[in-house]
């Protein structure tokens, strides 16, 4: 009986020794994991900081299709823009625009690809 108990005793003690182990490694990982969530929020404030910059723009302005003032929001904050004139925005809505120009022409260079591909295609017929 008293060998038994040794044993228990034993297997008891290396237990507690990789259980101490473990919870080293643990609070390891959490001052590992509390540096990296520090960096990420740093990194995430600079970010902000980039996009709430204010920048000087000035849109294109003519008598007819683009005349009219441009309202451009993000996520949840909006302001509207003169044309024609030099203005201070913030770079978050200037990315903005920058990301509509870029559509406007993609668009563009698919329609004219589509009407060249059919003018070719009814001309084989």
């Amino acid at each position: 009986m008293e060998k038994y108990k040794q044993n228990i005793e034993a297997l008891r003690a290396e237990y507690e020794a990789r259980l101490a182990e473990k919870e080293a490694e643990n609070a390891r990982l959490r001052g590992e994991r509390a540096s990296e969530d520090q960096k990420l929020r740093a990194a995430a404030e600079e970010y902000e900081r980039y996009l709430n910059e204010y920048i000087s723009v000035k849109l294109f302005r003519d008598n007819d299709r683009y005349r009219d003032d441009v309202y451009v929001a993000v996520n949840g904050q909006n302001c509207i823009i003169k044309r024609g004139e030099w203005v201070r925005i913030k770079r978050k809505f200037a990315l903005v625009l920058d990301a509509s120009e870029i559509q406007d022409m993609k668009t563009g260079e698919f329609m004219e690809r589509e009407q060249s591909r059919f003018l070719h295609e009814s001309a084989a017929r």
